[in-house]
């Protein structure tokens, strides 16, 4: 019996071992925080997949690189979309992160909307004509800008991403609103308000008098009921200056509270600085912040960023071989209407095209200059680089969270 019962605790113990071993492995396994995707060479190349992992290691998704038509622009997680010359393109997302461009007999793959047909289409025709887009935070709606076309204009056409596609699973177009721009002028796509209320955009001057310069207007827009973006007037208060003003560049758009961030350059001038602005409830901006507080570019600043909740904002800089530009990426504090304070400093000296963030604390950075796609995991405490994945000619970045 002594001898049965010790068979039966040695059975028993290999059992508990061999689970513990499963469950173990199981645990080991990091899990999926994001996926990246990234374009190579330009709107139309190829698009790479990694599957991003909570430690920040990455994998290459099975399947890529695909070939979705034209400049990728964003996915909710279920639809991947690309903008091409006439048609808003929507692929299917597999559960692996593989984005479905196949299209079978009953073209069930992809699905198209015709922007082109649609009023504001011919502001981005001519050989100047520009088209870009953008995702609200949803990700149930997508802003097509077409801008500096042959009718001298600026219109933002709304559009609905369905999560689950209709009879024939086309994107919805749901109305648009247009302004007018004058020679030489340029307009942005909108930042849109974490609350999906407000958004604001630029219409940017080109002053050949102006040295590493702006000349630029503000625009905004409220949302309709239908989330359609409409044109609106606004107040807007600026820091005092002495001896001028600040000309606003850019705004970026908050996505936790009423809040914008501007790039405020002295008379037109100079590397900038950084002023943070609340909103009040019919869209009004201003900024309690003074020249003294708000902290200084280190770089001639190429783009910018809020992390998901809010609490950080980072800008970049790809000024190529211009040195006294600078190049790299700043990571600063945001505490809402407080002025921004610096934090970290990252790849000092190195072009950076595009960052993104995943929900997990990972900042994406991608750099045409080096070939190189970044991972860097960003704490309120610490900052460490996970991953450095060489990848040719990167041109666009997009990142979502899991």
């Amino acid at each position: 019996m002594q001898h049965a019962f010790r068979g039966l605790d040695l059975a028993y113990t290999l059992a508990l071992v061999s689970s513990l071993a499963v469950v173990s492995q199981a645990q080991s396994t990091p899990a999926t925080a994001a996926y990246v995707y990234i374009q190579i060479q330009g709107p139309e190349g190829a698009v790479y997949g990694f599957d991003a992992s909570s430690t920040g290691k990455l994998t290459a998704i099975s399947g890529a690189p695909w070939k979705p038509a034209g400049m990728i622009i964003g996915s909710n997680g279920s639809r991947f979309l690309s903008l091409g010359e006439d048609l808003l393109h929507s692929y299917p997302v597999l559960s692996n992160g593989a984005i479905s461009t196949a299209v079978d007999d009953n073209g069930q793959f992809e699905y198209d909307g015709l922007y082109n047909d649609y009023p504001g289409a011919a502001c981005g025709i001519g050989p100047n004509g520009v088209k870009n887009a953008v995702l609200d935070h949803t990700g149930l709606y997508v802003y097509i800008l077409n801008a500096n076309g042959s009718d001298a204009c600026a219109a933002y056409q709304s559009w609905q991403i369905l999560p689950t596609p209709g009879d024939n699973g086309d994107p919805n177009y749901d109305g648009y609103t247009e302004t007018a721009t004058s020679a030489g002028q340029s307009a942005d796509i909108p930042s849109i308000l974490g609350n999906e209320t407000y958004a604001y955009a630029d219409l940017i001057n080109s002053d050949a008098s102006l040295v590493n310069g702006h000349s630029s207007s503000l625009i905004g827009f409220r949302r309709g009921n239908t989330a359609t973006l409409e044109l609106m007037q606004f107040d807007e208060a600026d820091p005092t200056l002495n001896g001028g003003a600040y000309v606003p560049y850019r705004p970026d758009a908050s996505p936790s509270g009423n809040f914008l961030v501007l790039q405020l350059y002295a008379n037109g001038l100079g590397m900038g600085q950084l002023g943070s602005y609340s909103l009040e409830s019919n869209g009004n901006i201003s900024s309690t912040n003074t020249s003294s507080e708000m902290p200084n570019s280190p770089f001639y600043i190429t783009g910018t960023t809020f992390s998901p909740s809010g609490n950080m904002f980072v800008t970049y800089a790809d000024n190529g071989t211009n040195t006294e530009m600078g190049n790299g990426i700043q990571i600063y504090n945001f505490d809402g209407a407080a002025p921004l304070t610096p934090y970290k400093s990252l790849l000092n000296g190195t072009p950076v095209d595009q960052v993104g963030w995943d929900n997990a604390n990972h900042l994406y950075v991608i750099s045409h200059s080096t070939n190189t796609l970044y991972v860097f995991t960003v704490t309120s405490t610490s900052v460490t680089q996970d991953t450095a994945w060489s990848i040719g000619a990167p041109f666009k970045m997009i990142v979502v969270s899991k």
